[in-house]
């Protein structure tokens, strides 16, 4: 297997000091172990993969060195507009490679949003012009290969693609974010099915929001019967929830999480312009990437009620404890109108955490079933 740190040291001696990218669960043990030995300046955890590009190619302007930008594959969607607009060799032709996380790789078993992107990976890198090299667990020859991309990405100028499958990392365990919330994830959702009437519509974003909803609503007797798991597309659950508020007159509970928030921030303004019934948009913000490896996000560092109301929310809530929890859950959640609330958590959650039964097209079937009967 590799071991991350050798890895690390490999790609410093080959003159890779500049890490950035969102993380993703099949390179965590990589990732964490840049975080934890890289300075500030040399790795930086961006908002969504499309602005790793951009700040990858910037750093080439101000060094002419190499970067390298790490992203699961499902984030290909949203590298496609600056790799062919800004990083490709008949445009700015800048020089990076991207270590990609090959999830729903053919031959292995995986969730169902990752399957379709797992078997065109390849090929959509191909159509991109990307020259692509894959990674195993004999060390020795990945190094090799990391090697042989390196110098075409140098030579040719160009972005260069390492493909990583499952299970070839060593074991880091890295530092944990630091934070001093006493707030558990889970807990909350809990709290909140329990404070609901039942007739609500609930959309939770990707992770593990979404599941351990399912497992405290299923504990509730399935007390919310209307709500919808967005099991990928990660940042666009909020979109999912204003369009269907926009055509609907019961409320509607948007669970998002922090990284799911900055990924898609825009969406903010618009969902508050639109909105014109009642629409509470809570953000569980643990601070981290949790679901796959727990690398911080800036959402600890930022205002997010202050952004929320800037873009037009017209009341921001943010909870730090369970007191300030239960005065929400007992005063403010019932009441009518456009709410942001942001409720800070620390990182745990339940290793045994469960994945709800069935597929996504049933789930859409069963959702759309149960928005019909409430009209």
């Amino acid at each position: 297997m590799i071991s991350p740190g050798r890895l690390y040291d490999f790609l410093k001696k080959k003159g890779l000091s500049f890490f950035t990218g969102v993380p993703d669960s099949l390179l965590k043990h990589f990732l964490k172990y840049v975080q934890d030995h890289s300075a500030p300046d040399e790795h930086i955890i961006t908002a969504n993969e499309g602005l790793a590009v951009g700040l990858a190619s910037g750093y080439h302007f101000a060094t002419g060195k190499l970067p390298l930008v790490y992203l699961q594959n499902s984030g290909l969607g949203n590298i496609i507009n600056p790799l062919t607009s800004l990083a490709d060799k008949e445009v700015y032709s800048v020089p990076m490679l991207l270590l990609i996380g090959w999830r729903g790789k053919p031959g292995t078993k995986d969730e169902p949003q990752h399957v379709k992107m797992g078997r065109i990976t390849k090929d959509l890198l191909e159509v991109l012009e990307v020259p692509v090299y894959l990674l195993d667990e004999n060390e020795e020859g990945s190094f090799s290969t990391i090697n042989d991309a390196i110098e075409e990405a140098v030579e040719c100028k160009k972005p260069v693609a390492l493909l990583v499958p499952e299970e070839i990392f060593e074991p880091y365990e890295g530092k944990a974010v630091e934070n001093h919330y006493s707030l558990v994830r889970e807990e909350v959702i809990k709290k909140i099915i329990t404070q609901l009437k039942g007739d609500e519509t609930v959309i939770c974003t990707t992770g593990k929001i979404g599941r351990e909803f399912y497992e405290q609503n299923e504990l509730q007797q399935k007390k919310v019967s209307n709500y919808f798991l967005s099991v990928g597309a990660m940042g666009h659950a909020s979109h999912i929830a204003l369009g269907v508020a926009k055509n609907k007159t019961e409320r509607t509970i948007m669970l998002d999480g922090d990284g799911a928030l900055l990924m898609q921030m825009g969406a903010l303004p618009v969902i508050a312009q639109q909105v014109k019934n009642d629409f509470i948009h809570v953000v569980i913000n643990n601070g981290s990437h949790e679901s796959v490896g727990g690398q911080p996000t800036a959402a600890y560092f930022a205002d997010c009620c202050s952004i929320a109301r800037a873009s037009g929310y017209t009341k921001t809530v943010r909870i730090l404890n369970e007191g300030e929890l239960i005065r929400w859950l007992d005063n403010d959640l019932a009441v009518p109108g456009l709410q942001f609330v942001e409720i800070r958590t620390n990182q745990y959650s339940r290793k045994e955490l469960d994945r709800p039964a069935g597929n996504p097209t049933d789930w859409k079937n069963d959702f759309m079933k149960a928005l019909r009967k409430d009209h």
